[in-house]
């Protein structure tokens, strides 16, 4: 899963002050590459519930196109200087649910050589040809629909600083 600097520096997107429009690859990517986004784009967007965010990850990663749940994510793709390329996790349970099914050569080798951060793992695929890019999508897909299976992770609101009511209350007493 661990790419190399090199790698990471063929980010298309790399200007943390310039954020691309979400459509931007269209335009700008040659042409064998702005369909293969285009067509992961809007396969991932068909997804009940799936929305996008272009957002700048760190000087590692950059600009990357996010897909997503709510809170929840989906994936990830890289679109770099002669690939697009996508990052996805997969939690334990995701897994087991894999072990059931068959899948392409290519899902397998990137769940295979993914690796593990804490209760998930991180994988990493570039999407060359329709043939990966459907088995992308078809992994995606059934991501999308063990996420709306589970309800959505619920926070306590963070208290910041000592004001509001409960602050107010105790230097009442």
């Amino acid at each position: 899963m661990g790419r190399s600097r090199a790698y990471w520096t063929s980010n298309l997107y790399s200007v943390e002050a310039e954020e691309p429009e979400p459509t931007a690859p269209l335009e700008e990517l040659p042409a064998t590459l702005a369909a293969r986004f285009r067509t992961l784009r809007s396969g991932l967007l068909a997804f009940e519930g799936v929305g996008e965010q272009v957002r700048f990850m760190g000087p590692i990663w950059r600009w990357a196109w996010e897909y997503g749940m709510g809170n929840r994510k989906l994936c990830w793709l890289h679109l770099m200087r002669g690939s697009v390329d996508v990052t996805f996790t997969l939690s334990e349970s995701d897994l087991s649910r894999l072990d059931q099914a068959k899948l392409a050569k290519a899902i397998a080798r990137a769940i295979e050589e993914g690796q593990r951060t804490g209760p998930v793992k991180w994988c990493w695929l570039e999407l060359e040809d329709r043939r990966t890019i459907d088995a992308f999508l078809n992994l995606a897909r059934r991501k999308a629909a063990w996420l709306a299976e589970r309800p959505a992770p619920r926070r306590a609101p963070r208290l910041h600083g000592k004001s509001g009511p409960v602050a107010e209350e105790n230097e009442a007493d």
